[in-house]
């Protein structure tokens, strides 16, 4: 099958083809480890776990790298560029370390609740050290750095085509916005490669270098990680479109510099997730985390639904109500499928259009219309079943077993049921209600059928 993505770097739509057959290596820009993330943040995460998930159906073996910031990320002017990590432990009265590692166990159980895949490398920066100074001295000893009082800086004067994936001159550059204003610098695009510790005082996360104490920029460690795992030029890159104007393009020129070859052939990017008109945002106090969901009896799987209702290049606007419209339509979903039963073999000609739509750049939401077709069809129940669990493979939706979920009763429930059952075949119509509107108030649903009770609950 041709599978076709929205090129950044081309700025077109290509027929991917792996470097190697059947191996695929793919990077995605992980998270910042000194807060909860947002959903936004994880749209981004779902997004490049449907594409893994998909590779996977198509018989590549994915080799999959993810990075976790826990030094380096530095925070506006305001702030005297203090790392984010190291200001979160100030007010916290917790290590640095304390508060990555916090946070990264946090994240790890978010992408469970998610149903993502883990990656097959999930790297800390700080395990990385050692081979980012050794990238800093080859960037050095090839004349692409100078330095300042703060730090050394990577020359992007030098790059002929520096900021090839973007426009660089047509967008706000935002000076500070990653790193504190530094006049020394010799263009406004510079950025560090190594900081060194303030002389007044001590930080957690400092190491020795050539060039003094200090502690890495924050695009090295992904020019570092990706080289590390996937070698000089691999596969496919992907992170949110907030990248696109400074960490990729920056991220992209070391790696260059470095090894004189293109860094990834596919780079990939998803839209924001909006909120009341503009992006989700933690620096803006405009977001939602997954523990806010919950709070509202809204599934994170259903989160995964609701992202899935619109292709990854499209903003996505986040309502309360839209949803809960999600979580209603994959309840609905799921209470379908507990009334087929399981032993068939999946539809071919179904798989086929599934596959199509996320050949033609992840098109999640004509593979989902492909669900819905198949509900709809004069397959037999069975055959249906089989088939939306092998397009499950991909989607995630944890169908198998949300499934299992609400079929399975507590003893109370199942007792409750025996005596609503009893009192039907008395006759006793008024303690059969009675009995119904305390499963209701369980969360469990009855429907009276010609075999008898059907009972399953109505939350996932």
């Amino acid at each position: 099958m041709q599978i076709y993505l929205n090129n950044s770097l081309s700025k077109v739509k290509e027929e991917f083809k792996p470097i190697e057959n059947n191996q695929v290596g793919l990077y995605t820009c992980g998270p910042t480890v000194y807060d909860y993330p947002h959903i936004g943040n994880f749209r981004a995460y779902l997004t490049w776990d449907i594409l893994k998930r998909f590779l996977l159906s198509q018989d590549f073996k994915v080799n999959h790298v993810m990075n976790a910031t826990d030094v380096g990320h530095l925070v506006s002017d305001a702030d005297n560029g203090e790392d984010k990590l190291e200001k979160a432990a100030k007010r916290e009265g917790k290590t640095a370390w304390e508060i990555a590692e916090f946070f990264i166990q946090d994240f790890k159980n978010s992408l469970k609740s998610l149903n993502i895949l883990e990656p097959t490398h999930f790297v800390r920066a700080t395990d990385t050290i050692t081979e980012q100074i050794e990238f800093v001295k080859i960037l050095e000893a090839k004349g692409f750095l100078y330095k300042t009082s703060d730090g050394l800086y990577f020359d992007t004067s030098k790059i002929a085509d520096y900021g090839k994936i973007v426009n660089i001159q047509n967008i706000d550059l935002q000076e500070g916005a990653r790193v504190e204003k530094n006049p020394e610098k010799k263009n406004i695009t510079d950025v560090a490669v190594w900081k060194f510790s303030p002389t007044d005082q001590q930080r957690d996360m400092e190491w020795d270098s050539p060039w003094g104490k200090g502690f890495p920029g924050w695009h090295l460690e992904c020019s570092v990680m990706s080289r590390m795992y996937l070698g000089d030029t691999f596969d496919i890159h992907t992170g949110g479109i907030d990248h696109l104007p400074i960490h990729h393009p920056n991220e992209m020129a070391q790696s260059e510099a470095v090894t004189g070859k293109l860094q990834a052939r596919f780079w990939l990017h998803n839209e924001f997730l909006k909120f009341a008109g503009g992006k989700m945002s933690k620096s803006a106090g405009t977001f939602v985390t997954l523990d806010n969901l919950k709070e509202k009896n809204i599934s994170p799987l259903a989160y995964r639904y609701f992202v899935l209702l619109t292709h990854y290049r499209k903003s996505l606007n986040f309502s309360w109500e839209a949803l809960e419209a999600a979580q209603n339509a994959l309840v609905n979903l799921v209470k379908t499928i507990a009334n087929f039963d399981d032993g068939a073999k999946a539809d071919a000609l179904s798989l086929e259009k599934f596959y199509q739509s996320l050949a033609d750049d992840l098109n999640t939401p004509q593979a989902v219309a492909v669900v819905q077709e198949v509900l709809a069809s004069n397959l037999s129940d069975q055959d249906k079943l089989a088939t939306i669990y092998q397009m499950d493979e991909v989607l995630g939706l944890n169908l198998k077993n949300l499934k299992k979920q609400i079929l399975s009763l507590s003893a109370e429930e199942k007792d409750l049921l025996i005596q609503r059952e009893q009192a039907r075949n008395n006759k006793d119509w008024t303690l059969s209600d009675a009995l119904r509107v305390r499963l209701q108030s369980l969360g469990v649903e009855v429907e009276d059928t010609a075999g008898g009770q059907k009972a399953m609950r109505v939350k996932i």
